[in-house]
């Protein structure tokens, strides 16, 4: 089976600041009839059972992904539509089209990287796709490694009955960080956060004017509707990713506004920064291996820099992996 969409961005105006020529809003109510609030016109499906298509809404339920994820495959090129209907623009699935897409969705719920999802669709042979799995399972052992660490330090605790003294444990800890963003258009800012970057919402208050945008179960960014005069204040904030090179590419093809491409850095990070329509920027990246080169710029020796992504290579005493 093929996999291809149409060409063109989804996002024309938005390197511009602010969402000049932004989204048109997405009906929600739309949404929940399984429309397709994006149509754009297309050609006719030809050679396909009237009773055979699906439209978005349906398809989405059928094969367990959402109508934004089916968006934003179709313009990844990674689960195009079998057409559009002349005459309403939507786009129609089909009931051989179920298989491949529920593969997607059982990889992604794993939390897989979109290019290697493509490589298992587009005609990976069994031991490539074993070996891109066994990759996949090496990263999330990683991931393992911190909690690990933390559970170990729990079980000293309550086992050996001792917590220290007081000047040795910190009243509280930071949890979890949730940048509070300001947005100018809510509708406009989830279509382009779930489409071109790839979160889901996860939650929205009634009053429509928060919402939570998610990447798989943990609540990253709190959107706020700017209700200030002018613009709202632009944000910024670095993200470590573990592969900022395909991961700018998966954004560029699904047509986010990316000001800043991917490159090696002077401070040893490589990265690259996508911004929002509301000119909020966020640079995604990870340590580069000259990284080492500099840490004593960092106060650091070459062992104690961590090549992984994440805060831990400034972490004093932790050894390279």
């Amino acid at each position: 089976m093929e996999f291809s969409v149409e060409r063109g961005g989804r996002y024309p105006a938005l390197g511009r600041g602010r969402a000049v020529g932004r989204l048109a809003a997405l009906p929600a109510r739309r949404a929940r009839m399984g429309l397709d609030p994006l149509a754009r016109e297309g050609g006719k499906i030809s050679g396909v059972n009237a009773d055979d298509r699906l439209q978005i809404g349906e398809f989405a339920e059928l094969v367990g992904l959402s109508i934004p994820q089916l968006r934003r495959y179709d313009s990844l090129r990674l689960l195009e539509p079998a057409g559009r209907s002349t005459e309403s623009g939507y786009r129609f699935y089909t009931r051989g089209q179920t298989g491949a897409a529920r593969v997607i969705a059982l990889l992604r719920s794993m939390d897989m990287p979109i290019a290697e999802i493509r490589r298992i669709v587009s005609g990976a042979t069994e031991t490539e796709r074993r070996g891109i799995i066994r990759g996949h399972r090496v990263r999330l052992e990683a991931r393992l490694d911190e909690v690990r660490r933390l559970l170990e330090a729990v079980d000293a605790m309550t086992e050996g009955g001792g917590m220290g003294t007081a000047t040795e444990t910190p009243i509280t800890g930071w949890l979890h960080l949730l940048p509070r963003i300001p947005v100018t258009d809510m509708e406009n800012s989830i279509a382009y956060y779930e489409e071109a970057l790839g979160f889901r919402l996860a939650w929205r208050h009634v009053s429509r004017r928060l919402a939570c945008l998610a990447s798989g179960e943990i609540e990253l960014l709190h959107l706020v509707l700017w209700a200030g005069d002018g613009p709202p204040p632009q944000q910024s904030a670095y993200v470590f990713v573990e592969n900022p090179d395909d991961l700018c590419a998966e954004y560029q093809q699904a047509g986010a506004d990316i000001v800043d491409a991917v490159a090696s850095r002077p401070s040893g990070m490589r990265d690259f920064t996508v911004r929002d329509p509301d000119g909020h920027r966020f640079t995604l990246g990870r340590p580069d291996e000259r990284l080492r080169e500099l840490a004593g710029e960092y106060g650091m020796s070459r062992d104690e820099i961590n090549l992984d992504p994440g805060p831990a290579w400034l972490k004093r005493g932790k050894s390279c992996q």
